[in-house]
């Protein structure tokens, strides 16, 4: 990502050699010391590699790094700082700015290995992928080509029914849109402001001010819509901000001990990887938040730290071989490893950590190829850099093609959309129950308004209550059919991502707690009032964990105990809970979609072991939270998803799963006759 591969002071332009047009005036001594204006920061060049190197580790899985992603967050105040002092230091020696020249640096320093690994991208995906992948990626290329790949996520991030973004070999490109995103307006805001402005002193109120601005943007918004706050740059501009302050800050005014300097700068450094190790104890699922300001604060502690006491205290380490050699290739790094990680997912479906880690080092070595045969010589080729206009010209051109590449993938989807073999995998993954997808039916994700829609004869003396998350939901055709075959009422009162029962989520969805909480009181208060026949709960349990992971007790504790405060809730009623389905380790449609497409597809019969897809700790957990309880029926349906050892992904000719765990509309409406049976029975019980 992200700043050049050289990390030096001002007038050098990151490259590592000061240029006759950029020689600094011996008298500027706000930034440096006059024997240090030209001297390369060892201590910047490591904190990228421990950046890129956090950032490939929790990509690849392996444990003690599940916040590595802090890494982005580190190269974002690297990059405040930087373009700060670049900035400052021209407008302070010319008392202007050439946007010109700024750009053509930027287009040389980031085009070239950013167009290389696109296209790279979308021809290896052109004969991995499947259509709808396909398509996936090349809309990502698309938007990533145009430097705004960070709205195409968060608007597809955001949406329950959207396709995981975790799989699309772009996803990254995400930080790259936020950096671009930054060049537009942060030279513009420093020219202005030191230009009419005047001073250094109103620059930093101005930054301290936007900084201000943009974190409570940031917390605010990680707190009530997360993904707003990860992905976009009103909610990530602080963490530039505290950079640009950390630049502004002039060299030698802060009149502390040297020691205190030392212990600094480790503290920073201790801060960034103390956080990348425990962020998920920490707190961290409203990410970025409140605690985002502790590696980011840590950063610029280090740089600061490495400002007033350069080579030593943390800079010692960061300076060694192969922190430097990773700073070097950092952004090469970062390009290349995602891709390569996606892909070898594909080809190897069940590839461990330590083979993903593999494929990361593969990724390394072809990040160094990258850097030396395409990156350094375009970025100081002679003729480039005495031509910024020319840079800047083959940049929109360049920008075309990759646009232009991206839409030829987009259409090479369609085409293959078409075969015969496919159409149908591909409407499995479209086929959704028949509930409205609209926020008549159910609330918004961050909202807990209790929504309902009404089925079937209302005036029935049979009331049934579809209760529950987004595994309710893929009942509700058999439900739909039951009631308006056998002239019963049916109320849905359903919620994505919140349990129906007294439940916390612990994952990406664990910022929904609070509103899911609140939503469940409300609903369990409606459903009293209605007084149904029968509550028909069904929740996405089987996502609490799945054979061969490690899943603590107390998460079976706490289900147990979530169960049996729901249903305590619920008592006087009859209520029906239906066993969750199978969960499989890859998305089904997928899977079979690159059977169909590749003879040597290694997952062919994407069946799943029955111990992988389900856990019957689970199921056991709820059970133990009925115990005790009258009018509580089970309903377990797995011998239609499972067979023996096996779970299959079609039963005939039918497609059962959408995706990994949802059941797709056509096969949850088969499943209408063993249902009405069961339902009919329990109603007409007369206990």
């Amino acid at each position: 990502m992200l700043e050049g591969s050289k990390s030096h002071y001002p007038y050098q332009d990151e490259i590592g050699q000061v240029t006759t047009e950029e020689q600094p005036p011996k008298s500027d001594v706000e930034w440096s010391s006059p024997e240090r204006s030209s001297a390369f920061r060892p201590d910047i060049e490591g904190l990228r590699g421990i950046a890129v190197l956090l950032v490939v580790l929790f990509h690849c899985g392996l444990s003690g790094f599940s916040g590595g992603f802090i890494g982005v967050d580190v190269f974002f105040v690297l990059s405040g700082f930087l373009i700060t002092r670049l900035l400052v230091s021209e407008v302070q020696k010319t008392s202007t700015l050439s946007l010109l020249e700024f750009y053509a640096r930027r287009v040389r320093r980031l085009l070239p290995a950013f167009a290389l690994t696109l296209v790279a991208t979308l021809l290896v995906g052109a004969i991995l992928m499947t259509p709808l992948e396909l398509n996936w990626t090349g809309s990502a290329g698309r938007a990533a080509a145009l430097y705004v790949s960070n709205i195409f996520f968060d608007k597809n991030a955001g949406d329950y029914f959207s396709r995981d973004v975790q799989s699309n070999p772009l996803l990254h490109t995400w930080s790259l849109a936020v950096e671009e995103q930054f060049y537009l307006f942060w030279p513009l805001l420093i020219l202005l402001t030191l230009r009419w402005g005047g001073s250094l002193q109103r620059l930093a109120t101005v930054l301290f001010g936007l900084t201000l601005i943009s974190l409570c943007i940031g917390v605010v918004s990680a707190t009530y819509s997360g993904t707003f706050a990860f992905y976009e740059l009103p909610g990530r501009a602080w963490e530039f901000g505290i950079g640009g302050l950390a630049a502004l800050l002039p060299c030698g005014s802060r009149r502390i001990h040297s020691g205190w300097w030392l212990a600094f700068g480790w503290l920073g450094l201790l801060s960034i990887l103390t956080v990348a190790h425990f962020l998920p104890l920490m707190g961290g699922t409203n990410f970025p938040g409140w605690i985002a300001l502790i590696p980011t604060l840590g950063t610029a502690a280090v740089l600061i730290a490495g400002t007033e006491q350069p080579q030593r205290g943390v800079g010692t380490v960061l300076a060694t071989a192969p922190l430097q050699t990773l700073g070097k290739l950092s952004y090469s790094w970062y390009l290349w490893h995602w891709p390569f990680l996606i892909f070898s997912a594909i080809l190897l479906p069940t590839l461990s950590s330590t083979g993903k880690a593999a494929v990361a080092t593969l990724a390394l070595a072809v990040a160094g190829l990258s850097y030396h045969v395409v990156e350094r010589p375009i970025r100081f080729h002679p003729f480039l850099l005495k031509r910024p206009a020319l840079s800047v010209g083959l940049a929109g051109a360049v920008t075309i093609c990759l646009i232009g590449a991206a839409l030829l993938s987009m259409g090479l989807a369609a085409e293959l959309a078409e075969d015969s073999r496919l159409k149908p995998i591909i409407a499995a993954s479209h086929d959704l129950d028949r509930l409205p997808r609209t926020h008549e039916c159910f609330p918004a994700m961050g909202s807990a308004e209790v929504k309902t829609c009404r089925y079937g004869d209302g005036s029935s003396g049979i009331h049934v209550v579809l209760f529950g998350d987004s595994h309710a939901i893929h009942w509700f055709n058999p439900l739909e059919q039951i009631a308006k075959v056998n002239g019963w009422k049916l109320t849905t009162m359903v919620k994505m991502a919140c349990y129906a029962y007294d439940l916390r989520h612990t994952g990406e969805f664990a910022k929904y707690n609070t509103v899911c909480a609140q939503w469940r009181m409300e609903a369990l208060k409606q459903i009293h009032e209605l007084r149904p026949t029968l509550v028909f709960l069904a929740n996405a349990t089987g996502s609490l964990g799945q054979q061969g992971r490690d899943v603590p007790t107390s998460a079976f504790d706490q289900l147990r105990d979530g169960t049996r405060q729901t249903l305590q809730a619920l008592a006087g009623l009859r209520v029906v809970v239906m066993r969750d389905t199978p969960y499989f380790p890859y998305n089904i449609p997928t899977c079979l979609a690159r059977t169909a497409r590749h003879a040597w597809y290694l997952h062919g019969s994407c069946e799943a072991d029955r111990s992988t897809a389900l856990n019957s700790a689970i199921f056991e957990a709820e059970q133990a939270g009925a115990r005790g309880r009258p009018h509580v029926y089970f309903l377990d349906l797995t011998d239609l998803l499972c067979q023996r050892d096996k779970c299959t992904p079609m039963r005939g000719d039918t497609i059962i799963y959408r995706d990994d765990a949802h059941l797709t509309g056509n096969f949850a409406g088969q499943q209408m006759p063993a249902l009405s049976l069961a339902l009919d029975t329990i109603v007409h019980d007369p206990d």
